[in-house]
């Protein structure tokens, strides 16, 4: 049974000073922002979204891919949680995932990337509205602050396992929207794992709009 959660549970901004991004070849000159910043190539955004070197010590399930949104839709990497027309809106779509086991999380990670900041920002609340919408007896999490804007929810697991919980995490950093979800039985403390990977994600986002290559990891923010 799906819940509807109220739409907003927090919502945090920031601003902040970075590099011009010639997002096309990962370099950048001059001054600029995050909001600033162009669309992510496909390419780019695979490289966003955390992999082996991003998880020291964790199993890949999924190798990160992105594609354009219309193969991305295409080949159903673009799952459109938020129905067609909001889901029309982003320019790529690229997915990863990290294997679970008895003592670890199995996690799954979304990355959409618009057109810039403002259409980002304006398609947010939709995607929260979606997405934190499917949790099952949700409850409202308050990890601090990641990216420009982030909400969490944790809620009871759709798996058979006994006592299994689930963490959905959202975040926008300038013109990404990122999701991060996590599932795992009794015993794991899910809330700050996924917090981890959702700011490493955040992380990964802000320095390639930014025209570095993504090398955020784990590392950084245990």
């Amino acid at each position: 049974m799906e819940v509807t959660v109220r739409p907003r549970t927090r919502r945090l901004v920031r601003q902040a000073v970075v590099s011009c991004a010639a997002l096309a070849l990962l370099a950048g000159c001059g001054d600029g922002s995050a909001d600033e910043a162009g669309p992510l190539s496909a390419r780019q955004a695979a490289a966003v979204l955390p992999d082996a070197k991003a998880a020291p010590g964790w199993e890949v399930a999924v190798e990160p891919v992105a594609y354009p949104q219309s193969k991305a839709r295409e080949l159903g990497v673009a799952r459109c949680h938020e129905g067609p027309e909001e889901c029309s809106k982003p320019r790529v779509t690229g997915v990863s995932a990290m294997a679970g086991g008895r003592d670890k999380a199995q996690l799954d990670f979304v990355l959409m990337a618009y057109e810039d900041a403002k259409a980002a920002q304006a398609s947010y609340e939709p995607v929260w509205k979606a997405w934190g919408g499917r949790s099952v007896e949700p409850r409202e999490l308050d990890l601090g602050t990641i990216g420009d804007e982030s909400d969490a929810v944790a809620g009871v697991s759709t798996s058979l396992r006994a006592g299994a919980e689930a963490v959905l995490v959202q975040v926008r950093v300038g013109s990404v929207i990122m999701v991060t979800m996590g599932e795992a039985g009794s015993g794991v403390e899910l809330p700050n794992t996924v917090e981890q990977f959702a700011t490493v994600f955040a992380e990964r986002a802000g320095q390639a709009q930014e025209g570095k290559a993504p090398s955020a990891t784990l590392n950084d923010v245990a």
